[in-house]
């Protein structure tokens, strides 16, 4: 309990004593390099913390998301509960379970939470339109990164704890170490300083391929039926429409603002076909002319400007709500160290190889670890919709770094900058 204690005061104070400045010149080209509009880096060495941040506004104590890294705070919670008593690594999950969460596999009553926490339970890796409870391999016989399982996971530690996660995560996580700006809820309750993000995305991709199917099915079923609103003449336009619609609801679900641009560039496309209709020949000759443009638009030209996720709710979820900060996530990287050397506690676990992936990469329980000459280093990264991140630790050199970005280009950025502050060659590629 002394040993945990000094620890912990000798990791605040490192953080007190963290230096807070602007982005370093070779950092803030790099980012200009991959078009990063913002960062906020923590980095740790010689019992102290760094802040580098870059962009309007931002600073250490700004709020990004950071996505799939819930999933190492979550793995943090469920091991204390197995500190606690209430969980084992190899107990069976079906009996924590919602009975909407099991299934008529029987395989359901072998997972353990240990394969859980590496990513070797057997479930999907994917649950953004639903979740897919489908067990796609034995527990235990391969891995396969799965926002799912960690569904489940969340579930288990909701029932354990009696508490729900963002309660779970306050009780286990934030509190105790004093994370004051990290939530799994809505991050506008936590600080104003929440950074928009800057994403990346072709404005036009959704609208030419739903265009394309929806035409393509209407010629058919025109040369089929012979019923004239199936002709080419009549159909563009309900295509051009309904593809309009598409593409609105889609860009609104992901990104919200950059509607804006979509519904500028449609609406002259939409002018531009309707005065055409009055001359058939015009009509056919401004046809090749609209598609190259929305060609051009929707693979060519991307839109990158600030956006909120706000417009789509989103509950909590250790998959990838987290919301946090560089200071806050420094503060919990330094837990993660503390716990790298306690030979106690089951956070200790986290650090030791549960399943092998290839002869660099192996996964423990609830982090992703690389091998190298230069040693191993823990890490995961997070992406959502105009944020990426990264936090990689490496116990060897006593050193760690989290860098959080506001941009669709932030990881690859963030895998560079690391290796330049750690001094070790990493991918930090998850295999999926």
């Amino acid at each position: 309990m002394k040993k945990r204690v000094l620890l912990m005061l000798i990791a605040v104070c490192g953080l007190l004593m963290g230096t807070a400045v602007h982005g370093s010149q070779e950092t803030e080209l790099m980012a200009n390099n991959y078009d990063v509009n913002g960062y906020s880096i923590a980095y740790y060495e010689n019992d102290k913390v760094v802040f580098e941040n870059y962009g309007g506004g931002i600073n250490e104590q700004s709020v990004f998301e950071l996505a799939s890294n819930g999933k190492v705070v979550s793995a943090y919670i469920a091991l204390k509960l197995v500190d606690e008593g209430k969980l084992g690594l190899e107990d069976k999950i079906a009996p924590f379970l919602d009975d909407g969460l099991l299934t008529d596999d029987g395989r359901i009553n072998d997972i353990t939470l240990k394969q859980l926490l590496c990513h070797t339970a057997g479930f999907s890796a994917s649950f953004e339109l639903g979740i897919d409870k489908k067990i796609y391999s034995d527990p235990g016989d391969r891995f396969c990164y799965s926002g799912v399982g960690y569904i489940y996971l969340q579930n288990i530690i909701e029932n354990v704890s009696g508490m729900a996660l963002e309660e779970a995560a306050e009780c286990y996580v934030f509190a105790p170490l004093g994370m004051n700006n990290s939530t799994f809820g809505h991050a506008k309750t936590v600080t104003p300083y929440m950074g928009l993000s800057s994403v990346v995305i072709y404005i036009f991709t959704m609208f030419i391929v739903v265009f394309i199917v929806f035409l393509i099915a209407a010629l058919v079923i025109g040369k089929i039926t012979k019923f004239r609103f199936f002709s080419f003449k009549g159909s563009l336009p309900v295509c051009f429409i309904v593809a309009g619609i598409v593409d609105t609801l889609f860009l609104l679900f992901v990104v919200s603002k950059v509607v804006v641009i979509f519904w500028l560039c449609f609406a002259i496309m939409g002018a531009f076909l309707l005065l055409a209709r009055k001359n058939t020949k015009v009509f056919y000759a401004s046809i090749p002319i609209a598609v190259i443009f929305a060609f051009i638009l929707g693979f060519a030209v991307p839109a990158s400007i600030p956006v909120t996720n706000d417009i789509v709710a989103k509950a909590p979820n250790c998959a990838y709500t987290l919301k946090s900060t560089s200071e806050d996530m420094a503060i919990f990287c330094q837990e993660l160290m503390e716990q790298y050397h306690n030979p106690g506690g089951a956070v200790k676990d986290m650090f030791s190889a549960a399943v092998k992936i290839d002869s660099v990469n192996s996964w423990g329980a609830g982090i992703a670890i690389e091998s190298g000459n230069q040693g191993e280093t823990y890490w995961h990264s997070g992406i959502n919709p105009g944020f990426q991140s990264l936090l990689v630790l490496y116990p060897l050199q006593d050193k760690y770094v989290i860098i959080l970005t506001n941009s669709d280009n932030g990881l690859q950025f963030s895998k560079e900058t690391a290796k330049a502050f750690l001094g070790v060659e990493g991918h930090w590629d998850i295999k999926r």
